[in-house]
């Protein structure tokens, strides 16, 4: 009974992660780029992670969540996913791989934009604490049906960032890298507005 429960968590979670949402453009752009793609993806794992089993701890807590904690989320996110999409477009003349991109302080900046566009994102809380949460109530072993979700979240990352990162040797024109930052720019604030306004 608990494979059971293992094989519906990895496919209820595996259906989940798939949408792409701001945190999978983020881990495409990251790939293509080539630029500390082990990191970016293994942050995304473990925020997943540690999400889900936030979620089933508190699965029986979520369901009397306060609606309105979910709206304030929704807009905090909209308007950083926002700010980043105009600052992406802003930038999309400028793209450039050089040795300077893979210095220290890029290393820490990238830390930063994962945690942040992890952690900003209401549909990853949405999607991880709280659906997820939920389903695993109706479940005999909530912790292995969580270990499926979280085998999943790690199976999606590594294999979007490094799939992304073999497909980067097809991607080196200032061209089409033009048009890869604004098609990510523009669809961030997609999100960004949908996060705002759709609620």
């Amino acid at each position: 009974m608990s494979i059971s429960d293992f094989i519906q968590g990895f496919i209820i979670g595996s259906s989940l992660i798939i949408a792409i949402g701001p945190q999978n453009l983020f881990v495409i752009n990251q790939g293509l780029k080539k630029n500390f793609v082990f990191i970016v993806v293994l942050i995304c794992s473990f925020s997943d992670s540690l999400l889900i089993i936030c979620g089933i701890y508190l699965s029986n807590n979520i369901l009397s969540l306060n609606t309105s904690i979910i709206t304030i989320m929704k807009l905090i996110g909209g308007f950083w996913l926002l700010l980043y999409g105009i600052n992406k477009i802003k930038n999309s003349r400028k793209h450039e791989i050089n040795s300077n991109e893979f210095n220290e302080s890029s290393f820490i900046k990238v830390i930063a934009t994962t945690l942040a566009i992890t952690y900003a994102n209401p549909h990853v809380y949405l999607d991880t604490v709280i659906l997820l949460g939920s389903i695993s109530i109706n479940f005999d072993n909530k912790l292995y049906f969580g270990l499926g979700a979280i085998f999943a979240s790690f199976i999606f990352f590594f294999s979007l960032g490094y799939f992304s990162n073999y497909l980067s040797r097809y991607v080196k024109s200032p061209k089409v890298w033009f048009y890869v930052d604004n098609i990510m720019g523009f669809l961030m604030l997609f999100y960004g507005l949908f996060f705002i306004f759709i609620n």
